[in-house]
């Protein structure tokens, strides 16, 4: 727990290496070196980014 609000509520942040843990619905060997959408969604992995084919 970082902090506490005036409200009551408490601003509470995941342990560190906690963002490095496998979804438990991640599929990413089943797709070759392209992420699963649970994996790109945590912030483990990102969408590889192509540019557009020349014409």
């Amino acid at each position: 727990v970082e902090t506490a609000t005036d409200h009551g509520t408490l601003d509470a942040f995941s342990s560190e290496g906690e963002d490095d843990a496998e979804p438990d619905d991640c599929d990413c060997d089943g797709l070759g070196d392209f992420p699963c959408w649970p994996c790109v969604r945590a912030g483990r992995k990102e969408l590889p980014i192509n540019p557009a084919p020349s014409q």
